[in-house]
C-alpha cells in the first residue's frame, strides 16, 4: 500500500515513457524491423538519437521539433503519442485512486494502467495493419500472471484459468468459424490479447469485455461499411474494440452484469 499522490506522479511519467516506446513499436513492428536493433535514430540522416535527445515530449520541445544532427523536422505525431500516453497514465491514476492522500494498491492500479495505455498501439497498429504486437498481447499475459502473486485482484490460479479459458476458448471459436465459412477466422493476435485480459482480470470480467467489444464492433464497423460501401467479407480490426471493452469491464463489469441479470429477472417475472 502507498499514498495515492505517488501514483498520480508515477503513472503520467510511465505513460509518457510507454508512449515513447510505442512510437518505436508503431513504426517498426508492421515493417518487420526489430524493436531492439538498431537503436533509435533519425529516419532521415540515420544519426543515433542520444539519451538526452530521447526524453519523452521534452526533447522534441528543446530541439524545436528538429533532428539535432541534420535539422530535418521531426513529426509532431511522436510527442503527441507520448503526451497521449501521459494523459492515459494520469487518468488511470485518478481512477485507481481518486484521492491523492489515500492509500492505493499497486497491483490493482498497474492492471488498470496497462489496460489503458496499451490502447495506443492496439488502435494505431490494428486499425491500419490488422496486426497486434506480441509486446502487448504476450506482455499482457506475463504481466497479468505476475501481478496475481501480489496482494489485490485475482490470485495466480484464477489468472491461469483466465489465460487458458480465454485464449483457448477464443481460439476454438475462431477455428470453428474458419471451418464453417472456409476463411480465416479471428486473428491469433486477438486470441493472445484476450488471453492477456484473462490473466489480468480473470475469466468472468474478460468475457464481459469480449461481449462489450463485440457490441462496440457491431455498432461501429457494420454501419461504417454500409455507408462507405466496403466489402463486408474483408477482415475486421477487432483488437481496438476488444481493447476498449477491457478497461470498461475491469471497472464496471460486475455492475453491468448485475444490471443485466436484474432486467432478465424482471422480464421473467412478468411473463411467468
Amino acid at each position: 500500500m502507498f499514498e495515492g499522490i505517488f501514483l498520480w506522479i508515477l503513472f503520467p511519467i510511465l505513460g509518457a515513457c510507454f508512449g515513447s516506446f510505442f512510437n518505436v513499436l508503431i513504426y517498426r513492428m508492421p515493417r518487420g524491423i526489430s524493436i531492439i536493433k538498431p537503436a533509435s535514430h533519425c529516419p532521415n540522416c540515420k544519426h543515433r538519437i542520444l539519451p538526452w535527445q530521447n526524453i519523452p515530449i521534452l526533447s522534441w520541445l528543446f530541439l524545436g521539433g528538429k533532428c539535432a544532427n541534420c535539422k530535418e523536422p521531426i513529426s509532431i505525431k511522436y510527442p503527441l503519442v507520448e503526451f497521449f500516453g501521459m494523459q492515459l497514465g494520469f487518468l488511470a491514476a485518478i481512477i485507481a485512486e481518486p484521492s491523492p492522500w489515500q492509500n492505493a494498491n499497486m497491483a490493482e492500479s498497474l492492471r488498470l494502467f496497462w489496460l489503458m495505455v496499451t490502447l495506443i498501439p492496439i488502435f494505431a497498429i490494428d486499425f491500419k495493419y490488422l496486426l497486434l504486437p506480441d509486446t502487448v498481447t504476450i506482455g499482457g499475459i506475463l504481466l497479468g500472471f505476475a501481478l496475481s502473486f501480489f496482494e489485490g485482484g485475482i490470485d495466480w490460479l484464477d489468472s491461469l484459468i483466465g489465460i487458458v479459458a480465454c485464449g483457448g476458448g477464443l481460439f476454438l471459436f475462431s477455428f470453428a468459424i474458419s471451418k464453417i465459412i472456409n476463411k480465416e477466422g479471428m486473428g491469433f493476435g486477438d486470441v493472445k490479447l484476450f488471453a492477456g485480459f484473462g490473466a489480468i482480470m480473470g475469466l468472468e470480467l474478460a468475457y464481459i469485455a469480449l461481449i462489450i467489444g463485440s457490441l462496440l464492433a457491431l455498432a461501429v464497423i457494420v454501419p461504417f461499411r454500409f455507408i462507405a460501401k466496403k466489402d463486408m467479407a474483408q477482415p475486421l480490426p477487432f483488437g481496438p474494440f476488444l481493447g476498449l471493452g477491457a478497461p470498461i469491464s475491469y471497472l464496471f463489469g460486475y455492475k453491468i452484469l448485475n444490471a443485466y441479470l436484474g432486467i432478465v429477472d424482471k422480464l421473467l417475472s412478468i411473463f411467468s
